[in-house]
């Protein structure tokens, strides 16, 4: 999460997105809100998001293709996280400003 909100916040990505992001609540911008939710979902329910929600993501002007692009990075990312749990990876130190914890 740090290295992300860093790298977001380097790129020009609101404040009030980041910030949304590592506090787990809705996103103020709809589109986006609607991404978000896709991507919890396809991640919590293992690749099977709720109807609403897919239809939500496509309503919010999404694509089936798009839809496929969240899962590879959701894939991508499962990979990258528990190579760096198992292996003790720390957090560079570039990213400490930004660390975060779980807040549920």
């Amino acid at each position: 999460m740090a290295a992300h909100s860093t790298i977001a916040k380097m790129q020009g990505v609101d404040d009030g997105v980041i910030e949304a992001l590592r506090s787990g609540v809705p996103i103020a911008n709809a589109k986006l809100e609607a991404l978000r939710q896709f991507a919890s979902e396809v991640t919590t329910r293992r690749g099977w998001p709720e109807a609403a929600t897919r239809d939500a993501f496509r309503a919010a002007g999404y694509s089936d293709a798009q839809a496929l692009e969240v899962v590879l990075g959701v894939g991508m990312k499962t990979l990258s996280n528990y190579a760096n749990h198992m292996m003790g990876t720390t957090l560079d130190t570039p990213f400490e400003p930004a660390a975060w914890s779980d807040p549920r």
